[in-house]
């Protein structure tokens, strides 16, 4: 579609604001419906009716001035099975909520997108992350229900939190869904308390932003920091302890090669700890982590078998979104013995919860936007500087800590909290197909150089739908033959398809550009 405005220069102004309030309007909305869902677990329909017009009023505005990503394909797909995921689902009433959640997330997403372009627009991006942090911080410790177990002096501290959501809502969040929304964050805001004065240098540049009290920015930074900790403290997740372990070493050997000494010291520690407590052997030690059967590696070990073995009934489509808690008794509780029977709601894996609620199609999906954050980043990096890299090194490393902790547990699909995610996915996407305006705080001549003409647009995302088509037939194969086969051949198919579109959109972004400057040199 042509933009509207493009032909005459008078309203060229007037377009770029209208856009960007459509934007901000799509922003505010998303954001309350989301409210809604989080306390409700449903969205008023007139809200969504709404949101879809204030889109397609979006859409018909920018034209194909809109920006494209190499996420684009991915979150396309998606979007098309959600349907059939709804009506396949084993559980229609608990999938369409967390359809709602995907539908939210991906809105966000693309709006981040619009919103983000320019360096003037990182001081209140890196503010509402900020904001995003201390509030799911402040809403873990008086919404979480915290383990009466486990580490006594963490029980003690738990046990005098006020339970707030308890009183108001009577329920609580689960102590593994708090701890595994807040990994993101420790990794970005130690970032951000790491750099010195980019912050401060591009705060200078903008007069919007001469009256924010940069005095208080550090304190900020450090006392959101500190209660983000505690919080996950206090959640005693353990498989959360060890994606933020994980991230935060990332990012400190990242700023500094100095840091790999940990590794042996760790080594020394962790093996003069095992010598001291339980029976001295490794198994010994990891039993005292233990927190019950479901909680141990056996007791992981043996959900992840079944969930396998339920993958490979329900390949194409899955059981549907949240749908597990529904099937897994009817598949492998006894009948003859009913006490022993018991309810798995996730899969304790965030791949294989993926693959068992929506298929492994979506599987291929999810691993190839993991790809696409990361060589976005990569690209990304090479081309930042100064507060962009900063964000660039929090982000990778915050999202490395939550697919750490997805290793023994799951954010599946739609979860609540679980939109930070697609957050942190809308940033990096903005940082790179942004990444002239970013450094140079205004845009190039034109057009900006990764935004594709419309009909390129249209191709792009159907080799993209095309390429995924190919790589889900080749999976679905091996599924009868050895469902163990179809998994490792999702997460490498995954990964490249995410390097593919990559790749592909460079190339692309690169041909425009050459064919704008032969235009221009030609009219001179």
């Amino acid at each position: 579609m042509k933009n509207i405005f493009s032909t005459n220069p008078d309203l060229i102004q007037n377009h770029k604001k209208l856009t960007s309030l459509i934007s901000l309007g799509i922003l505010l909305l998303t954001v309350v419906l989301y409210a809604f869902l989080m306390f409700r677990d449903d969205v008023p329909l007139i809200g969504l009716i709404l949101l879809a017009v204030l889109w397609l009023l979006h859409a018909f505005i920018s034209g194909s001035q809109s920006h494209i990503t190499p996420m684009h394909p991915p979150i396309l797909a998606i979007l098309i099975l959600l349907p059939l995921n709804l009506l396949v689902s084993a559980s229609p009433q608990l999938t369409l909520v967390k359809v709602f959640g995907l539908i939210l997330s991906f809105s966000l997403f693309f709006v981040i997108i619009h919103l983000v372009q320019f360096r003037k627009d990182l001081p209140l991006l890196i503010i509402s992350l900020l904001a995003l942090s201390l509030g799911a911080a402040l809403l873990g410790l008086l919404a979480t229900e915290f383990p009466a177990g486990g580490i006594a002096f963490i029980s003690r501290i738990a046990q005098r939190l006020p339970q707030i959501s308890s009183i108001l809502f009577g329920a609580s969040i689960n102590k593994n869904t708090m701890g595994g929304a807040l990994t993101f964050f420790p990794p970005l805001l130690l970032s951000l308390l790491w750099d010195k004065d980019s912050f401060k240098s591009l705060l200078a540049k903008l007069p919007q932003f001469k009256r924010l009290p940069v005095l208080l920015y550090k304190p900020l930074l450090i006392l959101i920091l500190a209660l983000t900790l505690l919080v996950l403290l206090l959640t005693q997740s353990r498989g959360a302890w060890l994606g933020t372990a994980v991230g935060l070493f990332v990012f400190l050997v990242w700023k500094d090669k100095r840091f790999l000494i940990a590794i042996p010291i760790g080594l020394i520690f962790l093996f003069l700890l095992v010598k001291q407590t339980g029976d001295g052997t490794l198994l010994g030690f990891l039993s005292l982590l233990d927190q019950g059967q479901d909680s141990s590696l056996p007791g992981r070990v043996e959900i992840w078998a079944k969930v396998i073995s339920l993958i490979k009934d329900f390949p194409a489509t899955g059981i549907g979104l949240d749908a597990l808690g529904q099937v897994y008794p009817i598949y492998f509780n006894s009948f003859l013995f009913p006490e022993y029977s018991s309810t798995l709601f996730h899969a304790h894996n965030t791949l294989l919860s993926v693959a068992i609620e929506m298929g492994l199609p979506t599987l291929i999906l999810y691993v190839s936007l993991l790809t696409s954050f990361g060589v976005m980043a990569r690209h990304a990096w090479k081309h930042a500087r100064s507060i962009n890299r900063v964000l660039i090194m929090g982000l990778v490393c915050g999202m490395l800590s939550h697919q750490v902790f997805g290793i023994m547990d799951a954010f599946t699909l739609g979860k609540n909290l679980g939109v930070t995610m697609w957050i942190y996915y809308a940033i990096m996407a903005a940082l790179f197909i942004h990444q002239h305006q970013m450094i140079n705080s205004k845009p190039p001549q034109d057009n900006p150089e990764t935004t594709l003409p419309g009909k390129v647009q249209i191709r792009y995302l159907l080799l993209g739908l095309a390429s995924w088509i190919v790589f889900t037939l080749i999976v679905l194969t091996f599924c009868q033959k050895n469902i163990y086969i179809s998994l490792l051949l999702s997460l490498f198919l995954g990964i490249l398809l995410g390097w593919f579109l990559m790749k592909r959109f460079i190339y692309l972004s690169s041909i425009t550009n050459i064919s704008k400057q032969n235009q221009v040199a030609t009219y001179d």
